[in-house]
């Protein structure tokens, strides 16, 4: 049986036969389609192939997508007003300024009504808030969204006060956003936090640890279980008891060719590098994958794929739709979710 990755769905080329055109110096996109024996009305390869041919190089000898990933892609078909739409979480509320109020307005009265530490440096320019909890408890790590782009730490603590109200501890961390960092530097950054939280005995008076993301926040947080599970950046297998992932993008691909992707620079081989759901996922603790019903239909596939593609790996995944809930304020269902 054939593993290797389809990268055509239309026509099941895989990557193996792609490589092995390129190696054979077929690097004419037309020739390569006349090679494969592609339909020249298939457009459904064209992105890939062409950013395979201009790397002018073969593929790495492991491939870049996880064997058995037979994914679908429906949004090979939109138009690009379609996918923006799809990939834009504003498209399903009236105002998008309501909820970062909100997000901003409940920060500021966690900080008011919690004890807590604010701007605990975990290196030269990043910080995060501490929110302690009852001695013992799980602590709770909170990676924040905004399209890798925008927000920080200080309009993020709008849950603190359900969270610490379950015992629970809770830190929200910073990373350095775009276009100032790569993707690949915020998932090291998260990660040195992590580390560096797990190093303050302080902090940590209990060996459970929480992980949770809302959005790119969440594909961060896949990033660093992925890190962990490598024993990356100084964190182990089982540094985290499980993770609680908000409405994230577990695959980048769609995003290449969208205004989301200007600041962030990605190309076709590291957009499939930084996608958790096209890599393996073994010895990942258990996920809790959640959504608001209000979402765009790709933003509740990215969850309920990357869930098959879990659990297929042996990982423990549970999925959650929250009624009358949407992109922005399903992540305030996590206090809830800790403990179902």
């Amino acid at each position: 049986m054939n593993h290797d990755p389809i990268v055509c769905t239309c026509e099941k080329i895989t990557q193996s036969e792609i490589e092995a055109s390129i190696k054979a110096g077929h690097r004419d996109f037309r020739q390569l389609r006349q090679q494969l024996n592609i339909a020249a009305e298939c457009g459904n390869c064209y992105r890939p192939i062409r950013e395979l041919i201009r790397a002018q190089s073969p593929l790495e000898s492991k491939p870049m997508i996880a064997k058995d990933r037979h994914f679908p892609m429906p949004w090979k078909y939109f138009s690009l007003a379609k996918l923006e739409q799809e990939y834009s979480p504003s498209s399903c509320v009236d105002d998008i300024t309501v909820f970062i109020q909100e997000y901003i307005d409940d920060s500021k009265q966690a900080k008011q009504a919690l004890p807590h530490k604010a701007d605990l440096q975990f290196n030269h320019q990043l910080g995060l808030d501490y929110f302690p909890g009852q001695p013992g408890a799980p602590l709770v790590i909170y990676i924040h969204g905004g399209y890798w782009q925008e927000l920080s730490k200080n309009e993020s603590c709008f849950m603190a006060s359900s969270v610490v109200a379950k015992g629970y501890h809770l830190a929200v961390i910073d990373y350095t956003l775009a276009p100032h960092a790569t993707i690949e530097t915020m998932i090291k950054e998260c990660s040195q936090a992590i580390h560096w939280i797990k190093d303050q005995t302080w902090l940590m008076d209990s060996e459970s640890v929480v992980l949770t993301g809302s959005s790119a926040g969440a594909h961060l947080a896949a990033c660093v279980l992925q890190a962990a599970a490598k024993s990356q950046y100084n964190l182990t297998p089982d540094t985290f008891t499980k993770a609680v992932l908000f409405s994230g993008i577990y695959d980048l691909r769609p995003l290449l060719e969208t205004y989301i992707n200007q600041p962030l620079g990605l190309d076709l081989k590291r957009a499939t590098q930084l996608s958790p759901g096209l890599a393996n996922n073994t010895q990942l603790p258990p996920c809790k994958l959640v959504w608001g019903a209000n979402e765009t239909a790709e933003f509740k596939r990215q969850s309920q794929q990357f869930a098959h593609f879990l659990e297929a790996d042996g990982v423990s995944c549970e999925v959650f739709e929250i009624a009358e809930r949407n992109h922005f304020d399903v992540v305030y269902s996590l206090a809830s979710l800790l403990d179902a």
